[in-house]
């Protein structure tokens, strides 16, 4: 089977088919680009087969640099206005939790491990260590990489890698991207917005970001209709206006 994007009214779902090597980045970059310029996506769906979530080919790591696989690769992923889901139903090795990473919620499975056992003797090809840092803090990231010991799905969770553990996480994660795109899109990506930027701010500069961002959706259509679904007590019927 062969990667595929699959677009289904506002769920974009993107397949990856290992091993993770510069042609399924060139593939994810693709899928990415189409994606962001769907204004009827709402939320993207991240899946991906066993040899994508257990790193990058040894092909890749040999000439990462000839490859362009260097700095940040994966980042049309992290980059989407949309928001995203990966859905983690194997082990997550080197490169695959580096792409995991770049999602903004992840579902894991209850049997899988999670693991950076080459960072003892090169670093993550694809920005990891800065997206792990910021994911779980510096003590966990430090400890995840020096230690080079593989936690478990509920330490995942505990350490707020994982957003959500499931003995189905097909199906849960499923599920959460259909409640995602529920909500109202500009809202949604304004949200997605004031976080992914406002971190790298200081703190007072942040404040005033969310707040140009509030201020500005206070003039869409879509939050009238908010509104007004809540003072009629129904549910909201958001365009993304």
């Amino acid at each position: 089977m062969a990667s595929a994007l699959k677009v289904d009214d506002s769920v974009a779902t993107i397949r990856l088919e290992g091993p993770l090597d510069a042609e399924r980045v060139g593939e994810l970059t693709g899928f990415c680009e189409y994606v962001a310029d769907d204004d009827a996506v709402r939320v993207c769906l991240l899946t991906g087969d066993g040899a994508v979530w257990s790193g990058w080919s040894a092909e890749a790591i040999e000439g990462a640099e000839e490859a362009r696989l260097v700095g940040d690769p994966l980042g049309a992923f992290a980059r989407l206005p949309q928001a995203t889901v990966a859905l983690l139903d194997a082990p997550l090795v080197d490169g695959g939790l580096e792409l995991a990473l770049c999602a903004d919620v992840r579902v894991a499975g209850t049997g899988i491990t999670i693991g950076l056992p080459s960072a003892g003797d090169q670093l993550p090809i694809a920005g990891g260590l800065q997206r792990l840092a910021r994911a779980v803090g510096r003590g966990r990231a430090l400890e995840l990489v020096l230690i080079s010991q593989p936690i478990d799905a509920m330490t995942a969770r505990t350490w707020g890698l994982v957003s959500v553990v499931a003995e189905d996480p097909a199906s849960e994660a499923a599920a959460l991207a259909a409640r995602i795109a529920q909500r109202g899109p500009l809202a949604t990506r304004f949200a997605k917005e004031a976080v992914r930027r406002g971190i790298e701010m200081p703190l007072d500069q942040a404040l005033r970001y969310e707040t140009d961002l509030t201020v500005l959706l206070q003039t869409t259509e879509d939050r009238a209709e908010g509104v007004e679904a809540f003072v009629e007590k129904r549910d909201p019927e958001f365009h993304g206006r």
